[in-house]
């Protein structure tokens, strides 16, 4: 018997590239932001783009530059992001945490587009109202994690404190279940 009533979004399938796009272009709806095009690269062409131990990154050109009309893109490295650069092909995803950090990865891209949109900031410092944006839009999804030293989310848990863990993520985790 449940006491409670949960009201988080379920997890959205972001398998492969196709899919991130999706999931990024409703909340650029919900949020009221310009589209941004996803792209998955390779943890070499990532790290050699916005330096060493990055994963994924949002970018834009400066309006001043001669390339302003290049677009506005978010890179994700699909290897250690968990996404398929090809739409048939999904990466294997071994744990439940693994399934959670990629959802709050890709919020956490989102929001630095956020933020360069409406405040025309550099977010890089994950400051005060950055966090809390990340910390609000991830509780929608019921992912919920303390920052470590870095300014970067670790330690994800749900709702309860319980981490998430090493099980085998089932369909519904997967965003598999949609109908």
């Amino acid at each position: 018997m449940i006491w409670f009533k949960t009201n988080f979004n379920k997890w959205p399938k972001v398998d492969t590239c196709g899919e991130v796009q999706q999931f990024i272009d409703t909340m650029c709806e919900e949020y009221q932001v310009p589209p941004i095009k996803v792209i998955v690269r390779s943890t070499s062409w990532v790290e050699w783009f916005a330096g060493e131990g990055v994963i994924a990154c949002a970018f834009w050109p400066n309006e001043d530059e001669e390339d302003a009309d290049f677009g506005r893109y978010i890179v994700f490295d699909g290897q250690k992001c968990r996404i398929s650069g090809k739409e048939r092909n999904p990466v294997k995803i071994q744990h439940r945490y693994q399934t959670a950090e990629r959802i709050h990865t890709i919020i956490h891209e989102f929001i630095h587009h956020y933020f360069h949109y409406h405040e025309g900031i550099n977010t890089s410092n994950h400051g005060r109202k950055f966090r809390q944006m990340e910390k609000k839009m991830n509780a929608q999804y019921g992912i919920f994690f303390f920052y470590a030293w870095n300014n970067y989310a670790k330690f994800f848990h749900n709702f309860w404190g319980f981490p998430f863990g090493k099980k085998r993520p089932n369909a519904a985790d997967r965003g598999w279940d949609m109908r």
